[in-house]
């Protein structure tokens, strides 16, 4: 089994308006997760050192990360990030920013695992409806080529700000990939938006699924983060 979490830490400032990684690290090993996807990574406060702030969400090596800023400045980047405990085989990051909005990418990263190569596909989607339909459109032609390229197991995860309840946004990752229903993940103390979401591949078995509601989590972010447990297919 393989334990994959997905989660806007929100620069790691909780709704106690602590800034806190290391906390949110130490929680994620103890989740037992395998993979992590993190949205809103940000280590450009000019008060904080970016390796320590790396270090501490990672749990003292507990995971590596891989970055994919969608913003880099003199003091550090903000963006997306994937924690693993597997070898990363390869990344690639396809920028979808809009015209006049704040930058945006995806994060593509394969992974070997125990059971062969394993690509996470993490986005953190732009908060206006337009903007997001362009994004939608750029990412499904990308994971389309990418599937008949490489035709591995893939997990598809992240925030995509979608906060309308009968969006049809969806509908063409839909025809690519299963979506798992995770339900509301934003605001985290009392959540009414599903804008954190899930998809895989449908070689992928998926053994349990769902967001992550309790005390730290209601704490550590404005999100809530999401979880799911997958049994990879054996590959040859």
């Amino acid at each position: 089994m393989c334990r994959i979490v997905s989660y806007n830490i929100h620069g790691g400032i909780g709704t106690d308006k602590q800034h806190d990684y290391k906390r949110i690290g130490q929680y994620l090993t103890q989740l037992g997760a395998d993979i992590v996807l993190l949205q809103e990574m940000d280590t450009r406060p000019s008060d904080r050192d970016t390796a320590q702030d790396i270090n501490d969400i990672c749990a003292n090596n507990a995971f590596s990360l891989t970055a994919s800023p969608a913003l880099t400045e003199p003091d550090g980047w903000y963006g997306n990030a994937v924690l693993s405990r597997f070898d990363v085989m390869s990344t690639e990051t396809l920028d979808v920013s809009q015209d006049g909005r704040q930058p945006r990418n995806v994060q593509l990263v394969e992974l070997q695992t125990e059971k062969g190569p394993l690509t996470v596909v993490n986005t953190h989607k732009g908060l206006k409806t337009k903007e997001r339909k362009s994004q939608f459109s750029l990412l499904h032609t990308y994971l389309k080529k990418r599937l008949k390229s490489h035709p591995t197991p893939m997990v598809l995860a992240g925030d995509f700000n979608e906060w309308q309840f009968f969006s049809k946004a969806f509908t063409s990752l839909n025809s690519l990939l299963h979506q798992q229903k995770m339900g509301a993940t934003f605001p985290s103390g009392f959540p009414v938006f599903s804008l954190d979401r899930v998809w895989v591949s449908r070689d992928i078995r998926v053994q349990k699924y769902g967001k992550i509601k309790d005390k730290k989590t209601a704490v550590m972010s404005d999100h809530l983060p999401v979880l799911i447990d997958i049994e990879l297919p054996e590959q040859g």
